[in-house]
């Protein structure tokens, strides 16, 4: 990928994520947040009401943090990469995963998440421990299930024999379970892996995933394992064996594991390059089939509201809680009524959000 490219697609795809945060209406899960949430969320969504008078009033710091991810993703990648094309590459791979282009765009700790393990995984490399322990203690501070980071960065520092790292991250982990943690431990097996493991596949694209698991375990079994292999791997793992037995928050565990994309290519680039030209057929046409599925999906996301018109029955697209109450206010508004009971508590934020309360009894 050449340089003219990767800054040609980091300007449609600043654009397109302006679009999307300002197009598409308040969800279920952020109206609850804007309503109800007085902690650091609820802080954050507040923080530019009226600056633009629409929907970026309450996704403004998280579009903020998620198109800052990309340039910290390139930055981190530099450090894997020799050549500085492989780094266009990753990266563009990265900004095209379903799951980066939603957090950038709708209410969600998680983004934040992600931009502190980067910083975190920039600095190790250039060994500034102190202000890794700064950007930790912020993570601590942020995310309930900061303590599943903590975990892998103990196992790191353990295999590393790096006693100052661990001594950190063993600190961490008794602070985060006494006081922070928020990762349950529940119930009784219930067989939820087949559910993670297509949360996953929506996350990166189904694809994508596949490749992605594949990385992670070639690097277990064949390659040099650095930070960032532990992080995500251990997180990874954890989530299955969490999901035999309960219901996994994918946003306690996405933050760690999406970053490692970078090992993919990595682990794709070393495949491809010790083999002859005439063998690099097969692969490179997988390559090509990956990336069409990853750019097909994110411009399903892009370009989801013309695909309404797809939809004899619309409650079957994706995106249809978004817009359900939306046009139920507009209706509402048409015929003068500016209140409305809904069935369910959470469409009623939605409702309220788009000025139709709740009638009095």
């Amino acid at each position: 990928m050449s340089r003219i490219q990767f800054y040609a697609f980091c300007f449609v795809y600043f654009f397109a994520i302006i679009y999307l945060a300002i197009t598409l209406p308040i969800g279920t899960h952020e109206a609850v947040a804007y309503y109800t949430d007085d902690g650091f969320l609820g802080s954050l969504i507040h923080i530019a009401d009226g600056w633009f008078d629409n929907s970026l009033d309450f996704r403004f710091p998280f579009v903020f943090f998620g198109l800052l991810n990309i340039p910290l993703f390139f930055i981190m990648s530099k450090q894997y990469f020799d050549k500085i094309e492989d780094s266009y590459l990753s990266t563009t791979i990265f900004a095209l995963l379903p799951g980066i282009i939603t957090s950038a765009i709708l209410v969600n700790i998680a983004v934040i998440v992600i931009t502190l393990v980067m910083a975190f995984l920039i600095l190790n490399v250039k060994k500034l421990v102190w202000l890794q322990a700064v950007v930790a203690i912020l993570l601590l501070c942020i995310h309930d299930a900061s303590i599943i980071f903590f975990i892998s960065l103990a196992i790191y520092s353990a295999f590393q024999r790096d006693r100052l790292l661990f001594t950190i991250a063993a600190f961490l982990i008794a602070i985060s379970f006494l006081y922070f943690n928020d990762l349950r431990v529940e119930g009784h097996p219930s067989g939820e892996f087949l559910e993670l493991f297509a949360l996953y596949a929506a996350l990166f694209s189904p694809l994508v995933f596949i490749y992605f698991f594949y990385a992670l375990y070639r690097i277990w079994l064949r390659e040099t394992k650095d930070i960032l292999w532990y992080i995500s791997f251990s997180s990874f793992s954890l989530s299955i064996l969490l999901s035999l037995r309960q219901q996994v928050i994918m946003t306690d565990f996405a933050p760690y594991v999406i970053v490692a994309v970078i090992l993919m290519v990595l682990v794709f680039q070393r495949t491809l390059r010790v083999r002859l030209v005439q063998f690099q057929k097969a692969y490179r046409l997988g390559f090509r089939i990956v990336m069409g599925s990853l750019i097909l999906s994110a411009l399903i996301i892009v370009l989801h509201k013309p695909l309404f018109l797809l939809y004899d029955d619309k409650t079957k697209h994706f995106s249809y809680p978004f817009y359900e109450p939306y046009w139920q206010a507009m209706e509402l508004r048409e015929i003068g009524q500016d209140c409305y009971t809904a069935k369910h508590y959470k469409i009623q934020f939605q409702l309220k959000y788009h000025g139709i309360e709740a009638c009095q009894e």
